[in-house]
């Protein structure tokens, strides 16, 4: 006969991934490695973009993409596996990449482009705000990073 009495340490190994938390997973390992390649762009074409009259510093674009690159795939990697932190290291990162982004809307975009373009950069924030927030605090996902069924945050 087996032993199938359940443990923390063998049910965190055992508890099935949230499909909502897997879509999640993938998307912020997407951001992530996008923000990778724009790091190494940055770097691979610094004369390039040192010639040109930017309202940034190329380096600020650069640790911009490597800051959001590492943070990607740290977090992806952690919600994908379920780590007891991931939950509310991800509820953070999305309200700082929001930010992040508004604050680089209204800093460097042109005021024609902002005036004609904020109104659906809103819509899409709220909507991925919502989405990674909703992800994050179904019962199932919280149950996911307890690691323990009987316990829910």
């Amino acid at each position: 006969m087996t032993n199938n009495k359940v443990t923390p340490e063998n049910n965190s190994r055992s508890q099935k991934r949230p499909g909502i938390l897997t879509v999640l997973s993938l998307v912020i390992l997407l951001i992530g490695v996008s923000h990778l390649f724009k790091f190494i762009q940055v770097l691979l074409n610094l004369r390039i973009l040192q010639s040109l009259p930017l309202t940034v510093s190329p380096v600020y674009l650069a640790v911009d993409g490597l800051v959001w690159g590492v943070s990607g795939l740290i977090l992806s990697w952690s919600l994908w596996t379920g780590r007891p932190w991931a939950g509310k290291a991800g509820l953070i990162l999305a309200l700082l990449f929001a930010a992040a982004f508004w604050i680089d809307l209204i800093w460097v975009s042109e005021p024609e482009q902002l005036q004609t373009r904020w109104l659906i950069n809103l819509v899409f924030t709220a909507l991925g705000l919502s989405a990674v927030f909703l992800s994050l605090n179904l019962t199932n996902s919280r149950i996911f990073f307890s690691g323990n069924p009987a316990k829910i945050n």
